[in-house]
């Protein structure tokens, strides 16, 4: 008969399972209150105002829509978007904020014909979108 070689053994040992709580053992945490308006904040405005302009040279009407075009067009989609028909690019000649919401922009619109029409408008901005504008265009 053969003889066996005895092997040695390692006891295995488990780490105990993480205790389980329950979902209602832990209340959640209140939201955190809203901060006061700061200057990035008011940054962010300026920032709605040009992104809404980016979006319009870029053909992108779905976009500047959805960034408060809807807000401030006093029309429906389709005629908004048959607005700009004629319009080749839009570019802001400046931008100053002079409040927390509101944004005053000179911009020049080159037509499909080369001419530039030029307005002037103030621009409030609420929650990342435009909720209200005054636009005129210069003569």
């Amino acid at each position: 008969m053969a003889a066996t070689t005895p092997t040695a053994v390692t006891p295995r040992t488990t780490a105990p399972a993480p205790a389980r709580t329950s979902p209602a053992a832990a209340p959640a945490a209140p939201p955190p209150a809203p901060a006061p308006a700061t200057p990035a904040q008011q940054i962010n405005a300026e920032a709605v105002v040009t992104q809404y302009y980016q979006d319009l040279t870029d053909h992108n009407y779905a976009a500047a829509w959805a960034l408060g075009g809807a807000n401030i067009a006093g029309e429906s989609y389709s005629q908004y978007v048959a607005g700009f028909g004629t319009t080749a690019s839009i570019s802001l000649g400046t931008v100053s904020r002079f409040g927390s919401d509101q944004v005053s922009a000179v911009l020049y619109a080159t037509q499909s014909d080369g001419s530039v029409k030029v307005f002037d408008g103030t621009y409030t901005v609420s929650g990342g979108v435009l909720v209200g504008a005054a636009i005129k265009q210069e003569q």
